[in-house]
């Protein structure tokens, strides 16, 4: 099993390794996935409700921000027990790596992505509550993308940052549905 999970780092490195090289070797990737990456910054998630309020019916935002409060108040509790249990090391922090950090992380362990599990459940809820919207599953494959070629997780912290998000909208539904 050591083994097992030696190998899958070795190629999860590898993968890291040759995004953030494309990255830091073409300026429109880098500012691309630097613009991609800063929607899932948490101030953003703000943004995104105030502007529910104003462009949308005010029962059906108010709606969407509970939901999404609730899935958030499971969220960030799991979020910082996976985090300070695994306590995983960010790509760039990694000895013989030669990855570099193209954006300030906001804490210090990578698994699991918060960014790809924060707009996981943004997208889901927005998905849910207004129709004609499913084209928006492309955003936290995006996000997840961005932390990879960023070199701030590697693809298994975004794995787990899609199931956290998936999990903790699910439990959201479950409770107000």
């Amino acid at each position: 099993m050591n083994q097992y999970i030696k190998h899958i780092n070795n190629i999860e490195t590898h993968i890291s390794l040759y995004c953030n090289e494309l990255t830091s070797n073409n300026k429109f990737i880098f500012y691309f996935y630097r613009i991609i990456t800063s929607t899932a910054d948490w101030w953003m998630y703000l943004t995104y409700a105030i502007f529910l309020l104003i462009i949308e019916d005010y029962s059906i935002a108010i709606n969407a921000i509970i939901y999404g409060s609730v899935a958030y108040s499971f969220h960030y509790p799991i979020y910082y027990i996976i985090k300070n249990t695994t306590k995983r090391n960010r790509p760039f922090d990694q000895e013989k790596t030669n990855i570099k950090c193209l954006v300030k992380p906001p804490d210090k362990y990578s698994m699991p992505s918060g960014h790809t599990s924060g707009i996981t459940i943004t997208i889901l809820t927005i998905i849910y509550y207004f129709q004609y919207t499913n084209i928006l599953l492309v955003w936290p494959i995006l996000i997840a993308l961005s932390r990879i070629f960023l070199g701030v997780h590697y693809p298994s912290d975004t794995i787990i940052g899609f199931m956290l998000g998936y999990l903790c909208y699910h439990i959201a539904h479950l409770i107000l549905i």
